[in-house]
Formats: structure tokens, C-alpha cells, sequence
């Protein structure tokens, strides 16, 4: 079954998911994205609006007798922001997706979680499991048993060894290695306003 995409989204990134589902046969309807006018053509594919159209997804301004989405994605290497949007979707009953490139290689037996995107010539093996928002980019490698949490990242050919753990929100930069067993999690910081960690954090040090 062919699905109709909309992509929260259309920097690089953006257009490198779109890239992706076009290659796995799917279509892609337009992007929302702040920093682009509306109509504006990125990739072929028009940007529908702002990102806050994300919030009632039944009122997308689509063109009159054109197809509605029945797939969505969430496209920023934020890995917070990437959090922030997906949420905002799955609240508002917006049906997000999983985004597998035909030119990675997925195990039968890997878990993925809505909103993952796995990009061309990534490798992900058995029993691995990627939780929601997991972004592995081109040439990244989630080996056997191991575990990304929810909205880490993967950078270009950066490698995950079998069992280890990328925490969530946390990043591989490109070409990073995370060895056998080992362990990564987001840095934590006080959130605005926080005296101490007690009264909230959030994370940094994951922008990509």
C-alpha cells in the first residue's frame, strides 16, 4: 500500500526523509516548516504552512481535491525539537510513521518505534531496538541486542557495538563508536528558571 506523507521539517534533513520515502515507494504531500513561506516548492513538494498546523492536523490548508496524509514524520536533527513535534502529533491522533530507506539493511527481528527514521546504507541488527523518534542517519550501524532510547541519534557511520545503550535524546557525532555494553546518556542541565536538579532538567549537549 502506497502512504501519503507529511514531513515536520524541510531543512536537509527534511529532504533527505522525503528522499527516503520516495525511494520505499511511498508519497510525500508537502512539509511544514517556520522558516519557509507557504507554497514555497522544496524538493518538488510544497511547504503547507507553519509547524504549528501540526497541533489540529485535520485543518492542513491541503489543495482542494488533493490527497490527505495518512503518514507522518517528524525531520529535525534537534533531537529535542525532533521530541517536542512528535509529541504534538501523537496528541493531536496524527498517524506517525516509521521511515526505512530500501537501501538500509533491517533485521526481521529489530523493534522499531513510531517516528524512526533509518537512512540509506544504515545497518540495523538482530534484536536491537530503537524507541520512538530514533534517527540513524547514512552509513550508521545499530548492531545486535543493542538499544537506542527514545529520540537518540545515530550521526553518519557512527556505530553502535552489540548490547550497548544510547540513553534517550542522547547523540552519536559521525563516525563516533559506542563499544560493547557501553552506555551513552544526554548531558543533563537545570531547566530556565530551576535552582537546583530536583526542580527540573532538561538535556543538552544533543543538538545535530
Amino acid at each position: 500500500m502506497t502512504h501519503r506523507w507529511l514531513i515536520l521539517g524541510a531543512g536537509g534533513h527534511g529532504r533527505s526523509v522525503a528522499d527516503a520515502i520516495r525511494a520505499q515507494g511511498d508519497a510525500v504531500l508537502g512539509f511544514l516548516d517556520d522558516n519557509r513561506s507557504a507554497d514555497e516548492l522544496v524538493a518538488g513538494d510544497p511547504v503547507l504552512g507553519p509547524l504549528r498546523l501540526a497541533w489540529d492536523v485535520k485543518t492542513l490548508p491541503c489543495p482542494e481535491r488533493a490527497p490527505t496524509p495518512d503518514r507522518f514524520v517528524v525531520a529535525f536533527g534537534n533531537p529535542v525539537l525532533r521530541q517536542r513535534w512528535q509529541q504534538v502529533l501523537e496528541a493531536a491522533g496524527a498517524p506517525v510513521g516509521v521511515v526505512v530507506h530500501p537501501r538500509a539493511c533491517v533485521s526481521p527481528s529489530a523493534q522499531l518505534a513510531p517516528g524512526c527514521v533509518v537512512l540509506a546504507g544504515a545497518v540495523i541488527n538482530a534484536d536491537a531496538q530503537l524507541e520512538r523518534g530514533v534517527l540513524v542517519n547514512s552509513g550508521a550501524v545499530v548492531d545486535h541486542d543493542a538499544f537506542c532510547g527514545a529520540y537518540s541519534q545515530l550521526g553518519v557511520n557512527a556505530a553502535i557495538a552489540g548490547g550497548a545503550c544510547l540513553g534517550p535524546l542522547a547523540s552519536l557525532a559521525a563516525g563516533e563508536v559506542l563499544g560493547c555494553g557501553e552506555h551513552r546518556f544526554a548531558e543533563l542541565e537545570l531547566a530556565p528558571g530551576a535552582a537546583d536538579l530536583g526542580e527540573g532538567v532538561s538535556c543538552g549537549g544533543s543538538s545535530g
